[in-house]
């Protein structure tokens, strides 16, 4: 649930003490208040660090009120929203209103709350700045029509959740189904590569349909770039067209004088590779795709989406041929038919990862099944004009570590991937200090301090998140070098991480060369 943020307010209290259950000096009246009012309050200092907080509060989050006295507010947060959540904070503290407007608080059991949070900033006459934030839980204060919305959003969860669950599912039983084979010790090295390959294949599918579950509640970071949308395309198909359509005759018309238009090339090469597939199972063996490009105007757009607000797009159409033998006089081929329900479908993954990345892009899908003969994706994108350019943002700079300082302090509570990563390493000649939770990071840093050159964290730890972690190292040693890991996809969450001091960052799931790549970054010889 979103927060408000009320107006500053300057108070004329002592300063609030840690392990109070209210804060110090607040008077009779309000001290009765804070104690037995059902709202819950909290107040935590510039640090973001909690010196007081009342027993509703405590109640809805799931803590005894002395358990909360000296924690981390972050703590509180999701561990990809800590991220955010730290920056977000000393915005607020340093008078930025609106910087809190999106917290969502976790309960301790780790579920979310269903709960309206509110933000103000007081002032005492020391000068010192405190966050005060007033918690509603609103499960039980909700019903309804409310209640009738959560139920159609379950359904529809439950209902793609069982299509993902089932792809997953299948995938995983291909992997258990290679690693059988690999359990056969009479099987030649053929066979092994084979069944190693299919095993890599399954993962990256699977690797895959994350991603694109992530999409849809574009909780994956843009990284737009001003691309030529017809050299894109031609660079697609001949990079995937022999994989992405075997046996189907891909007919390409691009415009060479359309503007530019701004895409993250990565988002957009999902679209292409999901729509891609979809053509390919609609067309069969045989068929055709037509790709063609043209400028359009806004006002012709505005007549199909009431949303679209550019004033000019250019437009990419993908059309799906089925092969002539399978059209009859008089009547429209199996493919045909096999389009119309897939347009109707409304929880079609590859779909909705489409409409989900084009929305993000300012731009739109029109799928049309009338059109003929078969299926026809139109996609609609933004040109650049001088008001709508968007600027890349700076490249991180990475200062080089000096060869000799091989030490890596990794941190993951995922044993096997701990394992895996600790041999990867050793084996490339880095020397290994391993942790398995926040508290066990922070000790052996603070322990081999000036020994460790880089430390290579996830934010989902144990006992203490990762990126709590990170800042108590951060905060004994300034100019720490680390890498953070992480397998969630929050929005801005990567340039958060860097701009908080990391000095690189890893999305899960990689593979172990990407791991290696980014490690070795830091131990490259000074020139």
């Amino acid at each position: 649930m979103n927060s408000h943020v009320e107006n500053v307010t300057t108070v004329t209290t002592h300063a609030p003490a840690v392990r109070h259950a209210a804060p110090a000096g607040l008077g009779g009246l309000l001290t009765d208040f804070w104690a037995r009012s059902s709202i819950g309050l909290c107040l935590s200092d510039d640090r973001g660090i909690i010196v007081a907080a009342n027993s509703a509060f405590a109640s809805t989050v799931g803590y005894a009120v002395q358990e909360l006295s000296g924690m981390h507010l972050m703590r509180l947060f999701a561990a990809e929203a800590s991220v955010r959540g730290t920056v977000e904070h000393a915005a607020f503290i340093a008078g930025e209103d609106s910087a809190t407007a999106e917290t969502i608080y976790l309960h301790k059991s780790g579920r979310p709350l269903f709960a309206h949070a509110a933000d103000t900033r007081v002032q005492t006459p020391d000068g010192r700045f405190y966050r005060l934030t007033t918690l509603v839980d609103l499960s039980r204060r909700v019903g309804g029509v409310q209640q009738l919305r959560q139920n159609q959003q379950a359904e529809n969860f439950t209902a793609l959740a069982s299509e993902i669950g089932n792809d997953f599912n299948n995938l995983l039983s291909i992997i258990l189904g290679y690693t059988a084979f690999l359990q056969d010790g009479t099987l030649d090295v053929s066979r092994l590569n084979t069944a190693i390959n299919g095993i890599d294949h399954a993962v990256r599918r699977a690797a895959n349909l994350i991603r694109q579950t992530l999409h849809l509640s574009r909780r994956d970071e843009l990284c737009f770039q001003r691309i030529a949308v017809g050299e894109f395309v031609k660079e697609f198909f001949r990079m995937a067209g022999d994989a992405l359509t075997p046996g189907i005759n891909v007919s390409i018309d691009l415009s060479s004088d359309l503007p530019p238009v701004s895409l993250d090339p990565q988002q957009f090469h999902h679209v292409l590779a999901n729509l891609g597939q979809k053509v390919r199972d609609l067309t069969g063996a045989g068929g055709r795709i037509a790709c063609t490009t043209r400028q359009v105007d806004g006002v012709h757009v505005r007549t199909k989406f009431s949303g679209a607000r550019e004033p000019s797009y250019v437009l990419l159409t993908i059309q799906a041929e089925p092969h002539a033998a399978s059209f009859v006089e008089g009547e429209r081929p199996g493919t045909w038919d096999a389009a119309v329900r897939f347009a109707e479908r409304r929880r079609d993954l590859a779909v909705l990862v489409v409409h989900s990345i084009m929305d993000s892009h300012r731009g739109h899908l029109e799928i049309d099944t009338w059109s003929g003969p078969a299926l026809v994706f139109r996609l609609y994108l933004p040109a650049i004009t001088e008001s709508n350019n968007m600027v890349e943002p700076p490249a991180v700079m990475v200062p080089p570590v000096s060869p000799s300082e091989r030490i890596v302090l990794l941190v993951d509570d995922e044993e096997t991937l701990l394992q895996a990563l600790s041999f990867l390493l050793t084996r490339h000649g880095f020397t290994v200090i391993k942790a398995r939770d926040g508290v066990e990071a922070v000790d052996e840093f603070v322990r081999h301090a000036e020994r460790i050159a880089l430390v290579v964290i996830d934010l989902g730890l144990p006992r203490m998140s990762g990126w709590e972690a990170f800042l108590k190292i951060k905060e004994h040693s300034p100019q720490v070098n680390a890498v953070i890991m992480s397998g969630h996809l929050e929005a801005n969450l990567k340039t958060e991480i860097l701009r908080a001091g990391a000095k690189g960052y890893l999305q899960k799931p990689f593979a172990m060369s990407e791991a290696l790549a980014e490690v070795n970054r830091f131990f490259k010889a000074k020139a």
